[in-house]
């Protein structure tokens, strides 16, 4: 076998047509635009994206990290873990949590074009230890959710634009469904009519299935009272057992950067975007109808004293996170006044729920390995310089090679979870409270690319190349 590298060269090529973005604001031609949207993550490009449909109305993206171009661990998902604690990170931490007796846990937000998207933080993080190595375990995983949560949000808001049904075609526009790298009839793994074909963002199910998938999907024929199949659980009613679905297209990670903000739309000469620069306040630039105007926002240049104002004609659109929209807010007077006075902070409008309430599930992994099972990938990517066979058994390919050699695109799918389940213990019949997730990891051979700079020890923390 040839080294895994070889494929590098090209896989580089195909990722480089992105369009122009800026690194310094004092590059921008303008300092007056019709839209700011603050934040360039998840959300925030598909606003851009929106927006810029109408070429009379200019946008600007200010996103505090680099880009997302030619960042391969971005790009192939079973390198996600080294995102971990990296520059593409904001490293944030949670408060001691009492019920965990005090401990601090990681919470990985992220600081890259595409934010969370990009480096897989979409869901609740399952923190995982083993030989001291921390790597979030998110999956990339395409979930919609149990149409009573939106139907309860039409009904609380009082608006019936929330509920499932009137979402669905938005929901559609969005996606576009692919088909697994492997290319493997998908006939009764899914429902074609409650997905998109024809949207942005790219959707797939696990290629290469594992061989213990049969036996999941049989527990459903045996014991269907007790583990029902579900044949699609973004049909609205997630609860039971079905075949996992992922953002991603062909191997390779489809984020809000590589959809949203895709060649043809990031050339729009009616969008710009602005790297490398955080957005430390927006500005009250007087009162209309008694109330503060925002107008526009502060930006500064990281390691300088530096700081640029850029003006909004009709809306700031803060999409800065769960944790970076509230602290902006509060950085500009927006919250509770005996706090933001506590911290020299003159309060403009008093919101005294800025910051607070924040809640997210918790995540538990659990790991097991039977006797007769070789190592898993764990345990091979703290030794990649061991060879041959090792306790007896002979060594698989690593899932890692394979998004480097499979002939029909880049994969590394085998690294991925292929069944997901939903389960509940009491409430709404469709609201789901608990997901349980399956996973297979594959003992790696490390002979052919143990000098590689693509694959990296993952004990600790690990910098991006």
């Amino acid at each position: 076998m040839k080294p895994v590298q070889f494929c590098l060269p090209l896989l580089l090529t195909a990722i480089s047509s992105f369009g122009v973005v800026y690194d310094n604001f004092d590059s921008l031609s303008t300092i007056d635009y019709d839209f700011i949207v603050v934040g360039g993550g998840t959300a925030g490009n598909v606003i851009a994206n929106r927006l810029t449909e109408n070429p009379t109305w200019k946008v600007l993206v200010i996103e505090a990290g680099p880009s997302n171009k030619n960042v391969l661990q971005t790009i192939v998902p079973l390198l996600q873990p080294t995102l971990i604690g990296s520059r593409y990170d904001w490293k944030y931490t949670t408060i001691p949590q009492t019920a965990l007796g005090g401990k601090v846990l990681e919470y990985t937000r992220g600081r890259i074009l595409g934010g969370s998207s990009s480096i897989s933080a979409f869901h609740s993080l399952l923190i995982v230890r083993w030989a001291e190595m921390k790597l979030n375990k998110d999956g990339m995983y395409y979930t919609r959710g149990s149409s009573s949560d939106f139907n309860r949000y039409a009904q609380v808001t009082g608006d019936p634009a929330w509920s499932w049904e009137n979402l669905q075609p938005y929901i559609k526009k969005n996606e576009r469904w692919t088909a697994p790298v492997d290319n493997h009839n998908t006939s009764g793994e899914f429902n074609p009519t409650v997905h998109g074909f024809d949207g942005i963002n790219a959707v797939s199910l696990v290629g290469y299935p594992e061989n213990i998938d049969p036996r999941f999907i049989q527990t459903t024929k045996d014991l269907p009272d007790e583990f029902p199949f579900n044949l699609d659980y973004n049909s609205g009613n997630p609860l039971g057992l079905s075949y996992a679905q992922q953002t991603i297209d062909k191997g390779r990670r489809s984020s809000s950067a590589t959809s949203y903000l895709a060649p043809q739309f990031l050339n729009r000469s009616n969008l710009d975007v602005l790297l490398n620069s955080q957005v430390t306040r927006i500005v009250n630039n007087g009162t209309s109808k008694g109330l503060p105007l925002f107008t526009a926002v502060e930006v500064g240049r990281y390691n300088t004293e530096l700081r640029k104002q850029f003006t909004a004609s009709k809306e700031i659109v803060l999409s800065a996170g769960v944790i970076g929209t509230p602290q902006l807010l509060l950085l500009s007077g927006i919250g509770d006044p005996t706090e933001l006075d506590a911290v020299g902070i003159n309060a403009v409008v008093q919101l005294s729920d800025v910051g607070k309430n924040f809640a997210d599930q918790p995540g538990l992994a659990l790991q097991w390995l039977e006797p007769s099972t070789p190592a898993t990938i764990f345990t091979t990517m703290g030794d990649q310089r061991s060879e041959g066979k090792k306790g007896g058994h002979e060594r698989k390919p690593y899932p890692a090679a394979s998004f480097f050699i499979t002939e029909n695109g880049c994969d590394d799918s085998k690294a991925n979870r292929d069944v997901k389940a939903y389960d509940r213990f009491s409430g709404d019949a469709r609201h789901p409270l608990e997901e349980y997730y399956h996973m297979s990891l594959h003992q790696a051979s490390t002979v052919e690319y143990a000098e590689s700079d693509i694959v990296h020890r993952v004990g600790g923390k690990v910098s991006p190349h």
